[in-house]
């Protein structure tokens, strides 16, 4: 569905289920909420998840890039909840979903609860970790690190999802699933112009001790992206959070192990709402 928000902006957003409302952002830039389904529709036997397409982004009315930033994407979540009548929501965000997540956790603090997946503490730690992974790959790192340095000048969608296909091996643990991200509906304007501004440019670390809702910090015990590392900064930082390590899983930790995934994130929402 579209849903207007307070600003005239059109934001596509998909519904599934009811209870206490979910909204749950995606990974990317330049991607959609695709990437989570069918994989985290179970959430929705317990909560009204609310999958967004991020402004700009897959069936979200385009924009100019130049006009988006983590900050946009962090306060449209709360036009998102004034806009459908929320008076309470957690927070759900994966990749480059879970940086918004954060900025919205440090800076806003709305939600009664943050589920932070595959998050990152600081941008340039980030790239560290990622260029690390890269060199450990060996030759099979080369062509993924072209990719990288290819998003910075990506036109079409069909360049935009051949670069994820080419970053695939990178970010499971084991075999993808035949044809996942076939159905994204990709913005390479808005990835073309993260990838060369430094994917939102951040450093959470300094705010963490701020947070004072329950957050979960969940990732994959082989995240070369957002890796445990920075897991382990987030949870540190941030006082009375829980940290889970997806055992045999990568980046797409949610895909990789759906099931147990989704028992810690069950078991967190569960306790941290009742608390709420």
């Amino acid at each position: 569905m579209q849903v207007r928000l307070p600003d005239g902006y059109n934001l596509n957003v998909e519904e599934v289920g009811s209870g206490f409302p979910l909204i749950v952002l995606h990974g990317g830039p330049g991607m959609d909420h695709s990437m989570f389904r069918p994989y985290l529709d179970p959430l929705g036997d317990d909560y009204r998840v609310l999958y967004v397409d991020e402004r700009g982004q897959g069936r979200s009315e385009r924009v100019d890039p130049a006009r988006l930033s983590l900050e946009v994407f962090a306060r449209d979540v709360d036009l998102l909840a004034e806009a459908l009548g929320l008076d309470e929501f957690a927070l759900y965000g994966h990749s480059f979903g879970a940086i918004i997540a954060t900025w919205h956790a440090t800076e806003l603090g709305t939600a009664a609860a943050y589920v932070i997946s595959g998050g990152g503490d600081e941008s340039a730690e980030l790239m560290k970790d990622v260029e690390a992974s890269l060199e450990a790959m060996g030759e099979a790192g080369k062509a993924i690190a072209a990719s990288w340095e290819d998003e910075q000048t990506v036109q079409t969608e069909e360049e935009l999802l051949a670069l994820s296909r080419t970053q695939m091996p990178f970010h499971f643990h084991g075999e993808p699933p035949p044809g996942y991200g076939d159905d994204t509906v990709g913005s390479p304007e808005v990835l073309r112009h993260f990838a060369s501004a430094g994917y939102g440019d951040f450093d959470y670390r300094p705010k963490l001790a701020a947070v004072d809702k329950p957050t979960l910090v969940i990732v994959g015990e082989h995240d070369r992206t957002t890796t445990p590392r920075a897991a382990r900064v987030l949870h540190a930082g941030i006082p009375g959070s829980k940290l889970v390590i997806v055992a045999d899983a990568g980046h797409m930790s949610f895909v990789e192990q759906t099931e147990p995934y989704l028992v810690r994130v069950r078991e967190f929402l569960a306790g941290a709402l009742e608390r709420s």
